[in-house]
């Protein structure tokens, strides 16, 4: 009466429906895989410029200044032939950082993949009496995941970027 085994159209619709499944299935893990490094890029982006306003931040503010800010712009990697290594955190012997921080810590590899560029703009205020007291410092993190080597510093690639403004202050100084 039963007649028990599968037969081979049971088998073909079996397979129809699981690749008619899988298919939606598999396109959703990878939309969420890439939207999920989108948001990590993102955010370490913002790190980045964080980070730069925070050293900044450290640093007093003379008639030096512009130029020691400024100093933190640069990229995130360092080109070895044909490959890409973690810059040190800290490039250049900035002296207002001898002492607070060592110069030896390089960025983690994580980094790497996104090809992080950063730029630092400083620019003075005017129009108040305490003008002379502010600085706007403007950091913006470039980043690209598609980057050749000699070709990381073109910045009018279509590259992804954040920008992070601050307002820094010298309440010690006199206008």
């Amino acid at each position: 009466m039963f007649k028990l085994g599968v037969s081979f159209p049971e088998i073909v619709v079996a397979v129809a429906v699981f690749a008619i499944l899988a298919l939606p299935i598999y396109q959703s893990m990878h939309t969420v895989q890439t939207d999920t490094m989108k948001s990590i890029n993102y955010f370490r982006a913002m790190e980045l410029a964080n980070e730069a306003i925070e050293y900044v931040r450290l640093l007093p503010v003379n008639k030096d200044f512009k130029q020691n800010a400024e100093g933190f712009s640069g990229s995130i990697l360092v080109e070895q032939g044909d490959t890409f290594e973690a810059a040190k955190i800290l490039t250049g012997d900035n002296p207002n950082y001898k002492d607070i921080l060592e110069s030896n810590i390089q960025y983690s590899n994580q980094y790497n993949p996104a090809y992080f560029y950063r730029t630092i703009e400083v620019a003075d205020l005017s129009g108040a009496d305490y003008a002379g007291l502010l600085k706007k410092v403007i950091v913006t993190v470039y980043w690209d995941n598609d980057v050749a080597v000699n070709n990381l510093h073109d910045l009018s690639r279509k590259t992804k970027k954040v920008v992070l403004a601050s307002l820094i202050t010298d309440w010690g100084a006199q206008p």
